[in-house]
């Protein structure tokens, strides 16, 4: 193959664009989205609260480790912090605005083109994407280091830049003389010689760097691939925001869209194809904030607090991150349910309760393309067992066999709770690891 191979694929594939496709469940796609999207809503709401117990805490010298009490040089660090914070929080909500779900409230057949996405959509949703994964990192990078001149450098190569085209207002709101002879003092510097200066320094320039860094010293994630989905993404909305050939061919062009419906109304493949991208940049953004923020938040605070304030306050933040962290677990999962034999394939409906709390209900013939939540989009495997007994023994305690003729758990007499429990706990203690051994979680 040669390069006018390459140039006639490209020319017959990828100057004209071929129509749309929906490949999930639109339906699951938005209540997903509206889970996450309140959840992580209710993080950034909860991250301000606290902004106002920090910054009090931090305005009390007597709060403070002694190297960043009035008067001390890193005293500098205190306010600079807090507005970290602030700048944060704009851009957090700004992503938390642009990934809500679809309403369809009002849709119809004739007015279904309003939810067609296109250039505008995509190119508002990555750039706000691409500004939310740069902050989080740059950000959490800041408060983990509280380092002088990486900070420095933080400051003044944006501050260099941003002075190029500032009008004179927005000149006038930044700089003055002080700020004016730090920039001067930056600009006798060689470009080559910014990352390693006697008033600035930086150890980890790109983006891949400081993610490797952050997770090195914060500690592998929950998830392996939140590094490699985080240097992805970070790539994928490069080519957005520089207007790259495929970005803007597939988002600016039109193709013929099919118009589906389902319970709620009518929508497009665009839509689908939109929402899509909505719930994994949603993920992906809850799980930085997990893995890299808060943890980072943390550290900054045992550095600049006494350990009974810093402790209060790590309490809280940990809490929001678990909340966070037990919402994004909740979505596309996989649930075992636990049927008596005979009821598979016969002429009874089978109710399907779902961790997130919706209920399906399973009808005759009990078609297995079928066993996955509407809510959540989790799956559902059923295993078929013996229902004398009425109840499955599980670590996460007693489970009702479905179609056993037993009362629910909760409806039993509180001794025969008691008994079931004690059942559970002496089988979690069977198979509790032993000392030295690797637990096996997914067991």
């Amino acid at each position: 193959m040669n390069e006018i191979d390459v140039l006639k694929k490209i020319s017959s594939n990828l100057t004209e664009r071929k129509n749309s496709a929906a490949l999930s469940n639109y339906r699951v796609l938005c209540s997903n989205i509206a889970f996450l999207n309140e959840t992580f809503s209710n993080a950034i709401s909860t991250l301000r609260l606290m902004h106002g117990e920090i910054e009090s805490t931090l305005k009390n010298d007597s709060l403070l480790t002694p190297q960043f009490k009035s008067g001390m040089d890193l005293n500098a660090f205190i306010p600079i912090v807090l507005r970290l914070q602030l700048n944060s929080f704009s851009v957090f909500e700004k992503l938390a605005a642009l990934t809500s779900p679809d309403d369809r409230a009002h849709i119809t057949i004739e007015n279904v083109s309003v939810l067609s996405r296109g250039f505008d959509d995509y190119n508002n949703l990555v750039t706000a994407t691409r500004q939310y994964i740069d902050s989080i990192i740059s950000d959490s990078y800041q408060l983990y280091l509280l380092d002088p001149k990486s900070f420095n450098y933080h400051v003044l190569v944006s501050l260099n830049s941003f002075s190029k085209y500032a009008t004179k207002s927005l000149a006038h709101a930044l700089f003055n003389q002080e700020m004016e002879s730090a920039l001067n003092e930056f600009r006798t510097i060689k470009f080559k010689d910014w990352t390693k200066s006697h008033i600035t320094e930086c150890n980890h320039t790109t983006f891949a760097q400081k993610v490797d860094f952050l997770f090195s010293v914060l500690g592998v994630p929950s998830d392996p691939d939140l590094s490699d989905d985080l240097k992805n993404i970070f790539k994928f909305s490069s080519e957005f925001t520089h207007i790259g050939y495929i970005s803007t061919f597939f988002t600016s062009s039109s193709g013929t869209e099919v118009i589906f419906g389902d319970d709620d109304g009518p929508y497009l493949p665009s839509t689908e194809n939109f929402s899509e991208l909505k719930y994994e940049v949603l993920e992906t953004a809850c799980k930085a904030l997990v893995a890299t923020y808060i943890p980072s938040l943390v550290k900054c605070l045992e550095k600049l607090m006494l350990k009974p304030q810093a402790e209060k306050l790590s309490t809280s933040l940990q809490l929001a991150a678990k909340a966070l962290s037990g919402a994004i677990a909740s979505r596309n999962s996989k649930y075992f349910f636990f049927v008596k034999i005979g009821l598979i394939g016969s002429t009874t409906s089978i109710p399907l309760t779902c961790m997130c709390g919706d209920t399906k209900t399973w009808w005759p013939p009990h078609d297995t393309s079928e066993l996955y939540c509407g809510s959540c989009g989790s799956s559902f495997q059923l295993l078929e067992v013996d229902g004398e007994g009425g109840y499955i023994i599980t670590s996460n305690g007693p489970v009702k066999i479905i179609g056993a003729n037993v009362p629910d758990f909760c409806d039993l007499p509180m001794a025969e709770q008691i008994k079931l429990l004690q059942q559970c706990e002496e089988a979690k203690n069977a198979h509790s690891p032993q000392p030295g051994c690797q637990p096996e979680f997914e067991q």
